[in-house]
C-alpha cells in the first residue's frame, strides 16, 4: 500500500495528541495536522505532562507530537508513560519536537523510546514527510524490527538462547544495530552472563555513543557489581545527554556522593533548578548532596567554594531548616562566625522555639560569648526542652568546664553526648 494512503487511513481512525508550553505552538501544530487531513475533533493539545497524561487515560490517542521540553517534564518522559499505559500497541507513533541538533541527536540515541523527531523551524512539508514514513514504518513495520520484536518475545518466554540467535540474525539488516544488540546484551545478562551482557552494550555504544537503552543497560551492570565509581561515569553521561527527572537526578547526586565526586554537584544543582516540578525528596536530596560537598571543601579548606554550596541550600532547600542549622555548625567548627550569623537570617520567621533555630543561635553564642555561666544558662534552658545535639552539647560542656563544673557534675552530660 502506498505511504500516503497508509498514512490517510491512520489519522481517519486515531486522534492526535499535540503538546508544547507554548500555546501558539501548539496552535500552528494542530494547524498544520488538520492541513494534513486529521479532524479538528480528533487533536487534543496539553501544555503540561499531568494534563497531558490524563488525555492519554481518556482518548484513543494513535499519534503524540511533543516538544522537547514541557511544563512539568521532558516529552522523554511523557513517551515513558505513554509506552507504559500502551505496552502492546505497536503502531503508536511519538514523535519529539527538536529545537537544535544536540537535542535531535539525543532523540536518536532514545531509540525505540521516540519513533521519530522534527527539528524546528519545520514546514507543513517537512512535518508531512516525517509522518508519511514514520507511520507508514510502525503499521508496515521492516523484516529488522519485526526480527527484533521477536527476539523480544522470547526473552519474555525466558527462552534467552533462541533470543540470542534471533537478534544475531538482525543484526545485518541495519547499518547500526544498536537496538537489536542491546536486546542481545539483556538476554545475556539475564542468562547471568554479565560480561558477555556488558561487552554486548558497549558494541552498541561504538554505533551510537549515547544510545540510552545500553547506558542504561551497563549501569545496571555495574550497580549489581557494585562498581560504583563505573556505574557513575554511566549515569553521568546520561544526565548530561538526556533531559532531568526527579528519579533519575536523586540517583546521579547518591552516586555522586558515594564516589567523592563532590565538585560535580555544582552542575546537578543547575540541571535541578531547571525542573519545573521539585519533590521534597529530591529537595532532599539535592541539599544533603550539597552539604556534604560544602563539608568536602571545608575539611580542605576551600570555603569560598563551600559557601557557594552552602548559599545554593539556602536558597533551594530553605523548607528544610535542618541544612541551615547544619551549616552554621560546620561554620562555626571552622570558626567562620561571621558568615554563620548570616545564615540566621534564612530561619522562618517566629522561630525562634524551634531546636534548629536554639542550637545555631547556641553555638554562634559559645564563639562570642566571654561569660561563660551565661552560657551554662542558656545552655540548660535549651537542654531541658530535651534538645540533645551533639555539637550543643560539646559547646555547652565545655562552658561548664569553664564555669567550674565539676566532673562528677558533668556525668550525665557526657553519657547523652557519647549515646
Amino acid at each position: 500500500m502506498d505511504k500516503k494512503q497508509v498514512f490517510n487511513d491512520y489519522i481517519a481512525i486515531n486522534e492526535i495528541l499535540v503538546v508544547d508550553k507554548n500555546s501558539s505552538s501548539r496552535n500552528r501544530l494542530m494547524k498544520i495536522m488538520v492541513d494534513l487531513g486529521a479532524k479538528r475533533h480528533m487533536i487534543h493539545t496539553a501544555g503540561h505532562l499531568e494534563e497531558a497524561v490524563q488525555l492519554i487515560d481518556t482518548k484513543k490517542i494513535g499519534i503524540v507530537l511533543s516538544d522537547y521540553t514541557i511544563g512539568g517534564g521532558s516529552g522523554f518522559d511523557l513517551f515513558k508513560a505513554v509506552r507504559e499505559k500502551n505496552p502492546n500497541n505497536k503502531k503508536l507513533s511519538l514523535i519529539l519536537v527538536t529545537s537544535n541538533i544536540s537535542q535531535s541527536a539525543v532523540a536518536k540515541a532514545a531509540e525505540e523510546d521516540v519513533d521519530s523527531f522534527i527539528i524546528k523551524p519545520y514546514t507543513l512539508q517537512s512535518i508531512q514527510e516525517n509522518l508519511v514514513s514514520t507511520i507508514a514504518s510502525k503499521v508496515q513495520p521492516s523484516e529488522y524490527v519485526l526480527r527484533v520484536e521477536q527476539g523480544k518475545e522470547q526473552i519474555n518466554l525466558g527462552n534467552y538462547s533462541g533470543a540470542i540467535e534471533i537478534l544475531k540474525s538482525a543484526q545485518p539488516m541495519h547499518p547500526r544495530p544498536a537496538l537489536a544488540i542491546f536486546y542481545m546484551g539483556q538476554a545475556e545478562y539475564l542468562q547471568e552472563q554479565a560480561s558477555q551482557a556488558q561487552g554486548s552494550y558497549n558494541k552498541g555504544l561504538a554505533f551510537n555513543n549515547i544510545h540510552f537503552k545500553c547506558l542504561i543497560g551497563l549501569y545496571e551492570i555495574f550497580m549489581r557489581q557494585e562498581k560504583f565509581t563505573e556505574a557513575y561515569q554511566v549515569v553521568k553521561k546520561i544526565a548530561q545527554f538526556f533531559p532531568a527527572n526527579p528519579e533519575r537526578l536523586t540517583q546521579i547526586v547518591r552516586l555522586a556522593v558515594r564516589t567523592e565526586n563532590y565538585d560535580d554537584m555544582q552542575i546537578y544543582y543547575e540541571v535541578f533548578t531547571t525542573l519545573d516540578e521539585r519533590t521534597p525528596l529530591m529537595i532532599n536530596y539535592i541539599g544533603s548532596g550539597m552539604y556534604i560537598a560544602g563539608k568536602h571543601n571545608m575539611l580542605n579548606r576551600k570555603f569560598t567554594e563551600a559557601n557557594r554550596f552552602f548559599e545554593n541550600i539556602a536558597v533551594s532547600c530553605s523548607e528544610f531548616p535542618k541544612f541551615t542549622r547544619s551549616i552554621i555548625t560546620i561554620l562555626v567548627e571552622y570558626d567562620q562566625i561571621d558568615e554563620a550569623e548570616k545564615y540566621m537570617k534564612r530561619f522562618p520567621a517566629g522561630g525562634n522555639q524551634d531546636v534548629d533555630f536554639m542550637v545555631s543561635e547556641y553555638l554562634i553564642l559559645a564563639k562570642k560569648l566571654k561569660n561563660p555561666s551565661s552560657l551554662v544558662k542558656r545552655g540548660l534552658d535549651i537542654y531541658n526542652k530535651n534538645v540533645r545535639d551533639p555539637a550543643f552539647l560539646k559547646a555547652m560542656i565545655e562552658a561548664m568546664v569553664k564555669s567550674g563544673y565539676t566532673e562528677e557534675k558533668l556525668v550525665d552530660f557526657r553519657k547523652d553526648l557519647a549515646s
